[in-house]
């Protein structure tokens, strides 16, 4: 059920609709605990994107903590997250 959750998250992003699919994707999140690296990469880009940026510092932390190495999570939304906090 999951998967589902994370799949309509994708048709969402896809059709640029960053709120919707971010509630998508919160509802696959919570339903693999918090646990899953690619759905809380996919989570906090749609809240970069929808303009929750300290929620989505706070799933990539969640992810850097989980996977320290997880590839291009901590540029490519963890510090335009911040960056974009400071200036708003």
């Amino acid at each position: 059920c999951g998967r589902a959750w994370e799949q309509l998250g994708l048709i969402y992003e896809k059709e640029q609709a960053y709120k919707d699919a971010a509630i998508h994707y919160e509802m696959a999140w919570d339903f693999c605990s918090q646990a899953v690296p690619s759905v809380g990469y996919r989570l906090a880009f749609n809240y970069l994107k929808a303009k929750r940026y300290v929620a989505a510092i706070t799933v990539c932390q969640k992810v850097l903590q989980l996977r320290p190495d997880y590839p291009k999570i901590r540029e490519d939304i963890l510090n335009k997250a911040r960056a974009s906090l400071r200036t708003s």
